[in-house]
């Protein structure tokens, strides 16, 4: 065998190799159809594992400014998870659960959320009723 063929070999040997691993990644990864051939995953899912980002952005807006909400539909946070995917690529990341920050802020948001609402609906009550003292009773008469 001469050094050229056996350059050849290693060569053929190395595109096997890369080749079992990408079917084994692909295999971890789900993304093998039925007969077990590579196919590249569906740009929704891939899109739906970013959708919460959108959505929990969308809801926290939402709750201070309810007047936006049509702003933020479901295609809308979708249109947007579309967005993210390419970055996330970039990045290697393959959803919320791989950036332990993201999922820190989501999470912080998440938990605060309550406490802020409570607060947002004391003061448009106090707001409430004191634009009712200062404009009379019902019955006209000023307290």
């Amino acid at each position: 065998m001469t050094p050229q063929e056996a350059e050849a070999l290693v060569r053929e040997g190395a595109a096997i190799d890369a080749g079992a691993a990408a079917h084994s990644e692909a295999a971890a990864s789900g993304n093998l159809d039925e007969r077990g051939q590579i196919v590249a995953p569906d740009e929704n899912a891939r899109a739906m594992e970013w959708f919460m980002v959108p959505k929990v952005i969308a809801w926290a807006i939402t709750a201070v400014f309810p007047e936006t909400a049509p702003n933020y539909s479901d295609a809308k946070c979708m249109e947007l998870a579309h967005a993210i995917v390419p970055v996330a690529d970039k990045y290697g990341l393959s959803g919320v659960g791989d950036s332990p920050e993201l999922m820190l802020l989501l999470a912080t948001g998440m938990f605060c959320a309550p406490g802020y609402l409570a607060h947002k609906g004391r003061k448009e009550k106090a707001i409430a009723e004191e634009k009712a003292r200062l404009e009379g009773g019902s019955d006209g008469s000023r307290e």
